[in-house]
């Protein structure tokens, strides 16, 4: 008993000691996740209950943990990719908040169009699982540094395909909404953009002014159309006579997809246009994907009880 409380205590500090680091956000959620649960069994009388789980959640941050660090090219390339997900957010924000334009070219727009592709491939194979995605450019640059990064994935993915939509001109997301009168959908942005604000700007110093910005936008279209928002379903809208009849069967979101099923070209002028601000390719000749290495103690608490 007390050799599985030294074990747990010795977890504590070593998660503790990995949030230094600064991991991946994704992977700071789960060490300090763990923590807790580790620090709540020490202070239970019995720690037996606990040990089962303790140990699966120990193997599941080693088995993440490996992922994320497996080799040198593979953590750059998606701790840059993070970083460029970072800048796209902001920028998207600040067009749809400050009216800002935003040109979206280079590797951010192949990776957008890459996720279109995958959309398309999942029309044509309904029942594909996603573990058999063919498309290493999405699932390698789409998929695992958004859900490093602990963003709502479906809903940048959806911010992604109307950027591809417009091959990466200009546009507003967030008037669309509003012309439509789709107020379950802008209750829905307004939330999802108010949520990818905070965590940005927890994460860097660098969105601080952006962040003032965006702020004052969405603050100001929030206390326009609604008397309260608390949530993408729990709302009240303002009492000034804005249409409340559903919206018309085919919405923005549906316009958007439309043109993507309709006119997107696997190989659009834009795909190759070159984005000064993004040297990612000149660094990196090739996609790597993650593999699993070993990490950090295999001791297994249970077999200790």
């Amino acid at each position: 008993m007390e050799k599985t409380r030294e074990i747990a205590l010795v977890r504590i500090v070593n998660f503790a000691y990995l949030l230094t680091q600064n991991p991946t956000p994704l992977l700071h959620q789960q060490l300090s996740h763990a923590m807790v649960l580790h620090q709540q069994a020490l202070e239970s009388p019995d720690i037996n209950p606990f040990l089962r789980d303790l140990d699966v959640l120990h193997a599941q941050i080693e088995k993440h943990w490996a992922k994320v660090y497996s080799d040198m090219l593979t953590t750059a390339s998606l701790l840059w990719d993070i970083n460029m997900f970072q800048r796209f957010l902001c920028s998207k924000l600040l067009e749809d908040y400050a009216n800002e334009p935003y040109v979206v070219s280079g590797r951010m727009l192949s990776l957008a169009e890459s996720t279109v592709r995958q959309d398309q491939r999942h029309l044509a194979r309904p029942s594909e699982d996603d573990n058999t995605i063919s498309d290493e450019q999405y699932r390698d640059h789409v998929v695992f540094p958004l859900e490093e990064s602990n963003l709502d994935r479906d809903y940048v993915e959806q911010k992604l395909r109307a950027v591809a939509a417009r091959q990466g001109h200009p546009g507003n997301d967030i008037q669309p909404l509003i012309d439509v009168c789709d107020w379950t959908k802008l209750a829905a942005a307004l939330t999802s953009d108010r949520d990818i604000l905070t965590k940005l700007t927890q994460r860097s110093a660098t969105f601080a002014e952006a962040s003032s910005k965006i702020l004052t936008g969405i603050n100001r279209i929030q206390n326009k159309y609604f008397a309260s928002l608390s949530g993408p379903s729990t709302f009240t809208l303002a009492s000034t006579g804005y249409q409340t009849s559903p919206p018309p069967s085919r919405s923005f979101a549906w316009g958007i997809y439309d043109t993507i099923v309709r006119g997107f070209k696997e190989n659009s002028p834009g795909s190759t246009a070159e984005n000064t601000s993004d040297d990612r390719l000149l660094l990196l000749g090739e996609d790597v994907s993650a593999q699993s290495l070993p990490l950090l103690t295999n001791v297994n608490l249970k077999k200790m009880e």
